[in-house]
């Protein structure tokens, strides 16, 4: 990514004037055309109103395909005697319609030295890290990591019964790919290749004498990453627990508590001629609630693996990988339900051609396997797009999906 420098003398016209301060504008710009498509079956009643299966399909020019489009601002300022100061400010674009989401991606200010980093802002958890590095696609697009999907999903499902999501009504599932108010710890890049992160929240909530057991703690998040990186060797292991629902105000709920758990491990390997990745995942959604005279609580689990290829030839990168997730509730859970088991799979393959360091062009397609969708449509019934707008029919279970996309991405 190609850094834009600003002279000194508007440094020091803005107010930011030092010898050692440096400001970059970057950013990229990511616009392509896509082909989704899925079809359910009818679990119900077979009339002429109600026929046996429903596909839906849709044509469009969509925008971070293969990255998401996003400007910003970053910058360093040495302070001296190893010390340093810096900002990111980062927001979203909509390349197809021109439009910027509400909420920004990043926005932090931090102190580095030789102790690591402390930052602080709204940033990236690291169970999001953790999916997106592993995967060939970069969590991203119709090829984008299953596990990722599906983490993004039961973030959504589980936040809104608590009055939306936690993020903002645009600001992305809640706790996964960003955290607001939180300050997180960046180990030094000295250790020999281990690393470390940690990243706690603010929920923010405000804290009332009158009320029992107050505040609440909807919003609040903790979360780690540990690993080692060497050579072609990257391993790393993740964990995060978001507070999504407390029945305490302002969220106030029959549910007194309810947290998704994620846990991650993941590594990669470079040969040079073939980079393979892998990772394995269980996200639990635990939830405690009071009915009429007795207590109770349930617990479900998501666990994943996904296994990829990224294949190098001259300046064509092609890409493939296979994902598997399989629901598993308690009895408690889903009571009604004979067999509460739910499972998807999916492959995707693509490619990119790289015209320089700053400007490619790339194609994926991805085919999605569903079974016993109907057990939990809202989390597993994981459509084609990433945008999830393809909502599941009352009485008909998600079965397949399929999507193609090509494009162009330029950074600058």
């Amino acid at each position: 990514m190609k850094k834009t420098s600003v002279s000194l003398a508007l440094l020091a016209l803005a107010g930011a004037a030092s010898a050692q301060s440096s400001l970059t504008v970057f950013g990229i710009v990511d616009a392509g055309v896509s082909y989704y498509s899925m079809k359910s079956d009818n679990v119900g009643v077979i009339n002429a109103a109600r026929p046996a299966s429903v596909t839906l399909s849709q044509t469009a020019l969509t925008s971070g395909n293969y990255v998401p489009s996003r400007w910003g601002f970053r910058g360093t300022e040495d302070l001296g005697g190893g010390l340093a100061a810096s900002f990111w400010l980062e927001q979203s674009l909509n390349v197809d319609d021109g439009t910027q989401p509400l909420s920004s991606r990043r926005s932090t200010v931090s102190l580095s030295g030789g102790f690591g980093e402390i930052r602080l802002g709204r940033d990236v958890s690291p169970t999001f890290v953790a999916d997106t590095v592993t995967d060939p696609f970069l969590n991203t697009g119709v090829g984008a990591n299953l596990i990722g999907m599906v983490n993004a999903r039961l973030a959504v499902f589980t936040a809104l019964p608590g009055g939306g999501l936690l993020a903002g009504p645009t600001g992305g599932p809640a706790n996964y790919i960003f955290v607001n108010n939180t300050i997180g710890y960046f180990t030094p890049n000295t250790l020999g290749g281990f690393f470390a992160q940690a990243m706690g929240s603010f929920h923010e909530n405000v804290k009332s004498s009158s009320q029992f057991d107050s505040p609440s703690k909807r919003g609040q998040f903790f979360g780690m990453r540990v690993g080692y990186a060497n050579g072609g060797l990257d391993v790393s292991a993740s964990y995060g627990v978001s507070t999504a629902i407390d029945a305490l105000p302002p969220a106030a709920t029959p549910l007194t508590d309810t947290q998704v758990k994620t846990a991650n491990l993941a590594a990669t390997y470079d040969f040079g001629f073939m980079k393979l990745a892998g990772e394995l995942s269980r996200a639990t959604n635990d939830s405690k609630f009071t009915l009429p005279g007795a207590a109770a609580s349930t617990s479900a689990d998501y666990d994943g693996a996904m296994v990829g290829v990224t294949v190098p030839v001259g300046p064509v990168r092609i890409k493939s990988s296979y994902g598997y997730v399989k629901y598993k509730p308690d009895n408690a859970a889903v009571p009604s339900l004979v067999n509460p088991d739910a499972a998807i799979s999916k492959f995707s393959l693509g490619l990119t051609y790289n015209f320089s360091r700053r400007t490619l062009l790339y194609a994926t397609t991805a085919f999605t396997s569903i079974h016993n969708g109907k057990n939990n449509p809202t989390v597993m019934g994981v459509p084609p797009q990433p945008s999830g707008a393809f909502a599941a029919f009352a009485g008909y279970a998600p079965r397949s999906a399929r999507g193609y996309e090509a494009g162009m991405s330029h950074s600058f």
